[in-house]
């Protein structure tokens, strides 16, 4: 076990570094202050600085430890194993501070953003309890634990909504290449945890570039977490240095990941990661609070944040890294109750500040007098953002205030987009705020048929309004602004639209039911969407409530997660909300270089890994510590190894992210003429319909795969990153007789091999005959095939035409008969001859629908495709690499 003393015995000459004013600097050159000063009392021996005895050496001495210099390493406890205790008998209390190994016990934090596990590290007294992970990690972005992830107060419920923070080095972090508890709070003084590492690019970067992201410096870098008796907050301390043969520039800090649960709050700023120097920077969450406390200040680099990724870096210092001296950085991670003001009286307190606030009492009525839950109260004097609340079920909450001062108020997210103004003062201890503007709805939606309750989406539009609400289990119970709507309910391209017009008055309840007709005959087939992102992905904030909401309202009978890099299991969200009769889910994730993107279905989850059990585009090896690649070829024969291999889907092939593009493939050549060492032709599935301008080209590139002999089923999935009402656009029909809440994995998997699947854009199509996609038929060569083809649409939307298409080439186009059906656009019997073995696939299209339902995509599908073998072999033949002509399909939706 390497420690502090045998790492840098140096320390006992480390000088005090707080904030180095550098660190605060908007100048992005270095100004050449390294901010690391030297100490005047200080010897730089390292034959006598490791002393625990020598007081100038460590930050206590004696027994209990009382830190009385923060700036120096706390000194190693007697008789503490390193590696950590098991949880004590009694929960701290009052006067003690501990740090425990996690057991069996389990960890006591829940939650999609909760990252301890077995093996991580708590640190806990009678106020707060925080996890910090041991040396390996399950989080997809870094390489190596030592992260500070999990965080409440003493007897908080509900879930985590904290991600992490870790130290910053340049825009990577540290290593965890040792975790060692130096003092487990038994003396009754300070719990300390010492994380030992090097500075190390972030594994995510790298991954996804294929390379490395800058180059290691060469820092050794120590991170002490501390935590005292009955204080909510941990102190962190941060020792660096240079090992090379000189100094090297850096910037220095920590990384605030403070998850997309949490919204950042910038002192004086407001919401969002701020501009400048800053004394702290805080999260705001449901029934969460945290914050990094600046002794100084520090500034965001403003690069993750510009991306829309939920991370701030916090610079703390920038200049040179000395190699004798370490340089320090100290700041604090508190733990607030879940307001905002809870760390900012915190914050003042740490930084020795005495505002002259009081607590005012805020209370929120309706023009009845009736309380209301849930406004956000955003409150600002001047130009300057003060602090924002949100009433509790009475109504109520609070603000830290000046006493005789005036402000703002913004009333926020109550009422579907309503914020309401008000300016008040503080001259006593409460404010009424009177809404006015404000009424409420009771919604009940059932199926026309069965008359049961049914989940759907509520479209409210009025004048200069338009929001919507799910109707979650079949009722919807919430404010609404007043005034008139036309409120438009759907539940996805199966059913057809109900309208009603309400009207919402102050202060009163109106009461309105309704029922979805089910126009659209799936029976015997369920819908499912392969391809959509949630908070776990880097680059959506979606609430995996509200994905999962969005699918049941949408009509989805089966949602598969796929977000970047991580595995992602529904199954637990879904049993919670309790709408497992209406969907079905399984864990799969997407693998996302910066060249080509796949998705991996279904697959094992695993939270004590990285990535959850993702496999690792970039990854440490354990005996040499180098990092190493790995490219989509690996990527896919490492899936096909696993003990159930997952389905391999290839994504979006020709956008920028692209395998098709990537590797220049040419449809009209095959798959055999790329060369590329990059591509992947293994595949099981490719998505024809993602981006809807590059349909075109999928298709013949699809078609191009057939011809090759390869039987790729063509999907259509929705990639969807927000919530908006697109999951499910478009969606795949799996021909699977089974109930929503009762489809199994390996059946699915199954069928997609099989090819029995149609794809739909607001439109599903199937063949009336009684075949199916997938199907080898036999026949004489010339002999007339006949295809029975149904296409059905709900009442806001319209197929115009289909196309048929034989080995890549159009070879029919029907248009729609003026004496076509409200929902059935085409009920056809097609002849077809053939010469050789060939492929027959079937294409819809038509306008993007813009009645009382409207959408910005087009109304498209396809079959997957049916084999006709005329050769007279036993197995069919494929065609093989040709010109093809499909011009046709593309009515002007396709980009050139």
């Amino acid at each position: 076990m390497m420690t502090i003393d045998g790492m840098w015995r140096v320390c006992a000459a480390a000088m005090v570094v707080g904030m180095c004013a550098v660190g605060c600097s908007d100048d992005p050159e270095p100004d050449g202050d390294t901010g690391v000063q030297e100490d005047a009392g200080g010897d730089a021996d390292a034959g006598d600085a490791g002393d625990a005895g020598d007081p100038g050496s460590w930050a206590c001495t004696g027994e209990p430890c009382v830190i009385d210099d923060p700036y120096l390493p706390v000194p190693q406890q007697e008789g503490v194993d390193p590696q950590g205790g098991p949880a004590p008998e009694d929960v701290p209390g009052a006067g003690q501070a501990r740090i425990w190994r996690v057991g069996e016990e389990g960890t006591g934090f829940s939650g999609i953003w909760s990252h301890c596990r077995q093996g991580d590290y708590i640190l806990g007294n009678a106020e707060v309890r925080v996890c910090i992970q041991g040396t390996s990690t399950n989080r997809y972005e870094t390489f190596t634990g030592g992260k500070l992830v999990d965080a409440q107060r003493v007897g908080q419920t509900g879930e985590d909504v904290l991600d992490m923070v870790m130290t910053m080095v340049e825009f990577g972090t540290a290593s965890a290449d040792e975790v060692e508890v130096v003092r487990d709070g038994s003396d009754g003084g300070v719990a300390v945890l010492r994380v030992i590492g090097k500075d190390v690019e972030l594994a995510h970067l790298a991954g996804v570039l294929g390379q490395r992201f800058g180059s290691r410096v060469g820092l050794e870098v120590i991170t002490e977490y501390r935590l005292a008796p009955d204080t909510a907050y941990v102190e962190i301390v941060t020792f660096a240095r240079s090992t090379g043969a000189r100094a090297v520039s850096q910037q220095l800090g920590s990384w605030l990941a403070y998850g997309d649960r949490a919204r950042p709050w910038t002192p004086g700023q407001g919401f969002g990661v701020g501009r400048g120097a800053m004394p702290w920077i805080a999260g705001v969450g449901e029934g969460r609070s945290f914050a990094l406390v600046f002794e100084e200040s520090a500034s965001p680099l403003g690069v993750a944040s510009s991306q829309d990724i939920a991370w701030a870096e916090m610079r703390m210092f920038r200049g040179e890294v000395p190699r004798e001296e370490p340089a320090v950085l100290r700041h604090f991670f508190v733990v607030g109750d879940g307001t905002l003001d809870s760390v900012r009286a915190q914050a003042a307190q740490l930084r020795g500040e005495e505002p002259d606030w009081q607590e005012v009492s805020l209370s929120v009525v309706d023009g009845s007098g009736a309380p209301v839950a849930g406004v956000e109260i955003y409150i600002t004097s001047g130009e300057e953002a003060v602090t924002v609340a949100t009433t509790d079920a009475t109504g109520q909450a609070t603000a830290l205030l000046n006493a005789d001062a005036s402000y703002n108020a913004e009333l926020r997210d109550f009422a579907g987009p309503l914020t309401l103004t008000h300016t008040f003062e503080v001259d006593g201890d409460e404010v009424l705020f009177e809404v006015s503007e404000v009424g409420a709805i009771e919604l009940e939606v059932r199926d026309a048929t069965t008359d049961g309750l049914l989940p759907a989406r509520a479209r409210f539009v009025g004048e200069g309004a338009d929001f919507t609400l799910y109707v979650e289990d079949g009722t919807l119970s919430s404010a609404v602004p007043v005034g008139t709507y036309q409120l438009v309910l759907t539940r996805g391209s199966e059913y057809d639209a109900t309208v009603l017009d309400v009207e919402i008055v102050a202060g009163e309840t109106a009461e309105y039911s309704a029922t979805l007709v089910h126009g659209v005959d799936t029976d015997g087939w369920i819908s499912g969407d392969f391809h959509q992102h949630m908070e776990p992905s880097i680059d959506s904030e979606v609430h995996v409530r509200d994905r999962v909401l969005e699918n049941v309202t949408q009509g989805l009978e089966l949602v598969v997660p796929t977000d970047h890099e991580v595995v992602t299991d529904l199954s637990g969200v879904i049993d919670e909300m309790g709408l497992g009769d209406y969907v079905s889910t399984f864990p799969g994730l997407e693998i996302s270089p910066i060249y080509s993107h796949f998705n991996l279905y279904p697959f094992p989850y695993n939270p004590d890994r990285r990535g959850r059990g993702s496999i690792e585009l970039a990854y440490q090896d354990e005996t040499d510590g180098e990092v190493y690649f790995r490219r989509m070829p690996e990527i896919v024969e490492i899936a096909r190894q696993l003990e159930n291999p997952p389905l391999v889907q290839m994504n979006h092939p020709r956008n920028g992210s692209g395998m098709f593009n990537h590797v220049r493939y040419d449809p009209e050549l095959g798959p055999d003429a790329v060369t590329h060492d990059d591509f992947v032709a293994d595949v099981d599935a490719v998505e024809v319909i993602n981006r809807f301008d590059d349909v075109c080209q999928v298709l013949a590139d699809w078609s191009g795969l057939l011809n090759s002999g390869r039987r790729v089923t063509g999907l259509g999935n929705s990639d969807s990153h927000s919530a908006n009402g697109e999951a499910g656009v478009p969606r795949n029909f799996l021909r699977i007789d089974a109930a929503p809440g009762d489809i199994e994995a390996d059946e699915v998997k199954a069928t997609i091999l099989a090819q029995r699947v149609t794809v739909g854009s607001h439109a599903f199509m199937e063949f009336s005959d009684g075949k199916m996609p997938g199907d080898e038929i036999e026949a004489q060569s010339g002999e007339t095939v006949s295809f029975g083809v149904r296409v059905q649409t709900p009442d806001w939307s319209q197929v115009e035409r289909m196309f048929v298409i034989v080995n890549g080439s159009v070879v029919q186009t029907i248009e729609r008969s003026a004496e076509a059906g409200a929902r059935v656009d085409f009920d056809e019997t097609i002849d077809l001859s053939f010469e050789e073995d060939s492929w027959v696939v079937f294409w819809i299209d038509g306008p993007s629908p813009t009645g009382v339902v409207n959408y910005g995509e087009r109304t498209l599908g396809f079959t997957n495709p049916v084999y006709v073998k005329v050769s007279g072999e036993d197995t069919w033949q494929a065609p093989g690499p040709r010109a093809m002509d499909l011009a046709a399909i593309n009515t002007g939706y396709c980009e050139d």
